[in-house]
């Protein structure tokens, strides 16, 4: 048995929380007591929950791993993952979900779900693993990024829709219009520069894209993730298909609320190169206050660890896109709590309680009794400079390098277990 005492919770209340084995027994008043964990000043809330990562296994195990990436997690507060399937093999059959299975299970410290690959061709296996408890969702990638998934035809888009609602499977899409990408490439008639980078993937190339799977996921009625929006006026296209009764989830990562183009004209500016890019200044205060406003569903590290020497590369299609994040996502988004911007109870929603109810993790997201005791506690009034060299990730570096934040997690705990202490 394991007791928090006299520990704020998500309403401002102050309690006492017992958890019996891997449950949370009871929330309830505070009574003075030598034993157990003291929460004087500090903020419990549920485990984060990060629906986007990619912990590179396997096949680019010298970026990331399951017991690297997962340190990083710990470290960020972070519980659950879902990892995308964009590896070397890509996770495309009921095969390759059990051999990754058996590397998960041997050396994560986390608890995983995985988003299934999608191809021209493996309609069948997308049945085979629908009903399998550790599959969250189908990943589409329309556009191309990292990996070898790209699905630009119309009539394999409704069909693999199609088979998702037929099955009860979300699907979450990478969201840019590959073909309008190839159309502003070759009108540049030159080798691209990092500079050239948002113009490539610009505001359209993303709104384009939200406005064709909307419509296919109105013609299919499969529920629709949409992975990174970068830009508020994608936003606004998906808020008006949820206005209408469309189950449309939106999801934004911190790097697009908190960073802007500037940074790719840094003399650095190769390792802010990202997959939908950095936005305009102006883009990225209104997206920020999007999140602040409800408008968004989660908040999605989108942890694509790359290595600085992959990063360092001169050519421009020689740089992979991809930052770090999971480690950094807590801290920044309640960075926003301590602005005074976005409430506590809003700050769970977007980290934890959203995920659970969209992807039907009955267990979490919530403190009360009955429910999964994977909790964080969190300083709200520590202030941290973030830095390369605290990093757990294997790639040994952060976009946020030299940003300051307030709320720093300082315990986590899964299934009733203490497993990350400062």
């Amino acid at each position: 048995m394991l007791k928090i005492k006299n520990v704020q919770l998500p309403d401002g209340n102050r309690a006492d929380i017992i958890i019996e084995g891997s449950k949370i027994k009871s929330v309830g008043e505070v009574i003075p007591s030598e034993e157990g964990i003291d929460g004087a000043g500090l903020i419990v809330i549920p485990g984060v929950i990060d629906p986007h990562v990619h912990f590179r296994i396997p096949g680019g195990v010298h970026k990331e791993d399951w017991e690297t990436g997962s340190a990083a997690a710990l470290r960020g507060g972070v519980t659950t993952v879902f990892d995308m399937p964009n590896t070397w093999p890509p996770l495309t059959t009921r095969e390759r979900l059990e051999e990754k299975r058996e590397i998960v299970s041997a050396t994560s410290k986390i608890q995983a779900r995985f988003w299934f690959g999608t191809t021209n061709n493996n309609l069948d296996e997308i049945v085979a693993v629908s009903q399998e408890p550790d599959i969250i969702g189908v990943k589409v990638f329309m556009g191309s990024s990292t990996g070898d998934l790209l699905i630009t035809e119309e009539k394999d888009l409704k069909r693999i829709f199609s088979v998702c609602a037929e099955n009860n499977l979300v699907v979450g899409v990478h969201p840019e219009d590959e073909i309008l990408m190839r159309t502003k490439r070759s009108s540049l008639k030159r080798n691209p520069q990092i500079s050239d980078h948002n113009w490539l993937r610009d505001t359209e190339v993303e709104v384009s894209a939200v406005r064709s799977v909307i419509s296919l996921a109105r013609e299919t009625g499969c529920r629709l993730y949409l992975c990174h929006l970068s830009v508020p006026e994608a936003v606004e296209i998906a808020l008006r298909a949820k206005e209408s009764g469309y189950p449309v989830f939106i999801e934004v990562t911190p790097h697009h609320i908190t960073l802007d183009e500037s940074q790719l004209q840094r003399n650095n500016g190769r390792y802010f190169k990202t997959n939908p890019p950095l936005r305009t200044p102006k883009q990225v205060v209104r997206l920020c206050e999007y999140v602040c406003r409800g408008y968004v569903d989660t908040i999605g590290s989108d942890h694509a660890p790359h290595t600085r020497e992959e990063k360092q590369k001169e050519k421009y299609d020689d740089i992979p896109s991809g930052v770090p994040g999971v480690e950094t996502l807590l801290p920044i988004i309640f960075n926003l709590v301590a602005e005074g911007k976005l409430t506590l109870e809003s700050f769970v929603n977007l980290t934890s309680a959203n995920a659970a109810k969209i992807f039907g993790l009955s267990s979490k997201g919530k403190i009360e009794p009955g429910y999964d005791a994977d909790l964080v506690l969190i300083d709200p009034n520590q202030t941290i400079t973030i830095r390369n060299s605290d990093m757990a990730s294997k790639c040994g570096w952060t976009p946020y390098d030299g940003m300051t934040v307030k709320g720093i997690p300082k315990i986590t705990i899964i299934g009733g277990t203490v497993v990350m202490s400062r």
